[in-house]
């Protein structure tokens, strides 16, 4: 999404092919982030997927999608996200609260690791930003050193598209219901993610510090109630 917007007044077209609904949908369930894009002329096919690239000459002339639709590409980029060659990443990479693994002086850090959130009850999760990736770096570096420090942190991811702020905190997956504040034409909202009657998480456009100030409360273990976000 981020090179979309970069290269949206640069190239003579840009299109965004994805197989979910909405950008960023497994985080940022806004739609208005692909509204905005497509204001500035960048296309999205979304639920879909690439099938086929073809060339001639050595160079990319189009892309075929899954729906069968032919589109005509100069550059292609392929964001892919991360793959490990480990054989023990199954087993090894799910580590504990001081990011040991089950293999003795193995430690796992990162997006190739499934570690326990104290924000959701110790559940084990996979988030891949570097704000976890600091934090379980430091987790790592300190259970080496026989230093027992559980982790102990709030997901916070941030980007900037079109020149626009946006936040996200939280683990909003199994969400219920968003409680909505601000406003979408004035590019300026609050939303916040429900689950058992609790906020799980939080995403804004513009409206910060709101999600720096929730991370704070969050890692205090201070809870709002759906009704307090209302």
């Amino acid at each position: 999404m981020e090179v979309a917007a970069y290269l949206s007044d640069k190239a003579a077209s840009v299109t965004v092919i994805g197989s979910s609904k909405f950008p960023f949908q497994s985080s940022l369930v806004i739609p208005l982030l692909l509204k905005m894009l497509e204001e500035k002329n960048v296309t999205f096919y979304t639920s879909n997927g690439v099938a086929e690239i073809r060339g001639k000459n050595g160079k990319v002339k189009e892309v075929v999608l899954k729906n069968g639709e032919v589109l005509p590409a100069d550059i292609v980029i392929v964001g892919i996200g991360m793959y490990n060659k480990f054989d023990i990443a199954v087993t090894a990479f799910i580590s504990h609260r001081f990011m040991k693994t089950n293999i003795p002086d193995v430690f796992a850090a990162g997006d190739v690791a499934s570690f326990p959130l104290p924000l959701v009850g110790h559940k084990r999760v996979n988030i891949g930003h570097w704000q976890l990736v600091q934090a379980h770096g430091r987790i790592s570096g300190l259970s080496m050193l026989n230093q027992q420090v559980a982790i102990n942190t709030v997901p916070y991811f941030w980007t900037m598209l079109l020149g626009k702020s946006i936040r996200y905190t939280g683990y909003g997956e199994g969400y219920t219901d968003i409680v909505f504040k601000g406003s979408t034409e004035e590019r300026k909202f609050l939303a916040f993610y429900i689950k058992d009657e609790e906020v799980a998480a939080a995403a804004s456009l513009n409206f910060d510090p709101a999600a720096a100030r929730l991370v704070e409360m969050l890692l205090m273990g201070k809870r709002i109630t759906k009704a307090q976000a209302q």
